[in-house]
């Protein structure tokens, strides 16, 4: 004879409260469908579930929901028996039973109602930690947003359904978050997190989807039709802050990339176009949101060839060094020269189909140190033949300003060839927005002691290369393309004009030498030789030279114009 502990109706009940489901509704309805099946076996009128749960990221407005599991037909007594749990996320569970209609229960019926209701219970929580779990995946932790992988599985379903193309994709990044969390600290900048990303949704409602890819990083899906006022509504959104006891508003700006999602795109171009058109207002000095065009997909495909080629590229020595020379405008006479680069792969790139790239990634340090080496190679060479060199300016990027060691990996090329620093002009490049002044100001009197020239490259064009005339002990200042084109000639514009002459006289002042950069015309030269410019390089006088041609000009130094 078999013993059995549970009737089989009970386990059935059992097994049913079992199965895996992810919300409180389908939690509901699996335990309406599986009380009435053992009602009769426990005399059982009413079962009634409060569940509450404290504000969270889960649950923004907190959770108090009363979950009727069964009420017989019949009618129930006014008996209860109440039972209450409290739950690892802070809230709790209360469960309360009735007999039915007529039934009073004894003590062994009491001891079977409260078994039930610990069974409840368990399932109960058992079902809310999937659910967590669930929301764990798709639930960013600090703000309550979507994740990516909760995005991804949204956009699916919209994809599903055909209804993407209904959206635009917008990916954004707070403009100078890291300094909004240097001044206010780290807490309060997971609060404008939070309270961005609560008034985006908010906005939304159901017209789209809120992601935090991480750190301050964004991407909302929107209908197109209220795509303009979710840009407005995100741009400058002010965001009141506790600050060492004073309120105080913050302004949110973003930059953006907008991809309005098209008929034939997939799930994968709703990330990866706004992405690509964001990485193009990221490089913008005055766009902060850039719509996609297709052309940029294929600036993003030559971008990543041009990471992935770089390496190999530089151990094969495919970067050539080019010779651009400078020459003194009062004698017409070689006084210097640029070393410039080239990339010989399948074709020749010019600089400005790869420098930004690699400056962007900092890959530009390998180059800069490369072309430095080669350029020592010349020289060397050039000495050896027992020919005169000409000071040669090598370009390094700010981003080199970091190297404490900077100096002294320069200084080592050097003196591996043997080159005297009188032959080597440091040209800084890229610090028209420079921070870290004094790491600068260090870096050239360091260089200088050691008898090395420096010289600012496209001076004239930021806005604090003032300042730096007036902090940096340069030896020569080059003035930029931009304002050259516009002195002499029929395309002479009187405030250019003025900007140069000043430039001119303002170094010439504090013992900098000028030299201008792009001169084309014997107009140009004309104008910068009768206001004090000493030196000028561009296409008037020579191309960028490879080495061979550029130590027949070594021999042969004056130009005849």
């Amino acid at each position: 004879m078999s013993f059995r502990i549970v009737s089989e109706k009970f386990r059935t009940f059992y097994e049913t409260l079992n199965n895996d489901v992810f919300s409180l509704d389908e939690m509901v309805a699996l335990i309406d469908a599986s009380l009435p099946g053992v009602a009769d076996e426990f005399h059982l009128g009413k079962v009634e579930t409060i569940f509450s749960a404290p504000e969270s990221v889960y649950e923004p407005k907190g959770l108090n929901k009363v979950i009727a599991g069964y009420e017989d037909p019949n009618g129930y007594s006014d008996e209860v028996y109440e039972k209450q749990f409290n739950t690892a996320e802070g809230g709790t569970v209360r469960l309360f039973a009735h007999p039915k209609m007529g039934w009073k229960w004894n003590d062994d019926d009491k001891s079977d109602i409260d078994f039930l209701l610990e069974v409840l219970y368990l399932s109960c929580s058992r079902l809310r930690l999937l659910s967590l779990m669930q929301q764990t995946q798709n639930i960013d932790m600090l703000t309550g947003s979507l994740n990516m992988m909760g995005f991804q599985r949204k956009v699916d379903e919209l994809y599903a359904k055909n209804q993407l193309s209904e959206y635009a994709s917008v990916f954004a990044n707070i403009k100078n978050f890291k300094y909004i969390n240097q001044q206010f600290g780290s807490n309060n900048g997971d609060y404008i997190l939070k309270q961005y990303s609560m008034a985006v949704r908010n906005f939304l409602g159901e017209n789209g989807l809120f992601c935090r890819l991480g750190g301050d990083n964004f991407v909302t899906l929107v209908k197109k039709y209220c795509l303009l006022r979710y840009i407005a509504f995100v741009t400058g959104m002010p965001v009141t802050v506790d600050n060492k006891g004073q309120k105080e508003d913050v302004r949110i700006d973003f930059k953006s990339g907008v991809f309005p999602i098209l008929p034939d795109s997939d799930p994968q171009d709703v990330l990866s176009c706004a992405s690509i058109a964001f990485q193009a207002a990221r490089r913008s000095r005055d766009r902060d949101t850039v719509y996609f065009q297709p052309e940029m997909l294929e600036k993003t495909l030559h971008d990543k060839r041009v990471s992935a080629m770089f390496k190999s590229a530089l151990s094969r020595n495919e970067f050539l060094v080019y010779y651009q020379p400078k020459v003194t405008l009062a004698d017409d006479t070689l006084c210097g020269c640029e070393a410039l680069t080239r990339w010989h792969a399948n074709k020749i790139m010019y600089p400005n189909e790869f420098i930004s790239i690699l400056e962007r990634e900092g890959t530009i340090k390998n180059l800069d140190f490369y072309m430095l080496e080669e350029v020592c190679k010349d020289l060397r060479h050039w000495l050896d033949m027992g020919i005169e060199p000409v000071r040669i300016s090598t370009n390094f990027s700010k981003i080199h300003l970091s190297n404490e060691k900077l100096e002294q990996d320069i200084i080592s090329i050097l003196e591996k060839y043997k080159i005297d620093p009188k032959y080597i002009e440091i040209e800084l490049t890229e610090l028209s927005d420079f921070k870290y002044l004094e790491r600068l100001i260090s870096f050239v009197n360091v260089m200088h002691g050691s008898g090395f020239h420096i010289s600012i490259d496209d001076f004239g064009t930021g806005y604090s290369s003032m300042s730096l005339l007036r902090d940096l002990n340069a030896d020569v200042v080059k003035m930029d393309k931009s304002l050259v084109d516009n002195i002499a000639g029929k395309t002479s514009k009187k405030a250019d004009v003025v900007i140069v002459r000043s430039i001119i006289n303002m170094a010439r002042e504090l013992g900098i030498q000028v030299i201008a950069e792009g001169v084309e015309t014997k107009e140009q030269a004309r104008f910068l030789r009768a206001n004090g410019c000493l030196m000028a390089q561009g296409y008037l006088y020579d191309r960028p030279l490879v080495k061979e041609d550029f130590e027949k000009r070594l021999r042969s130094r004056k130009y005849s114009l």
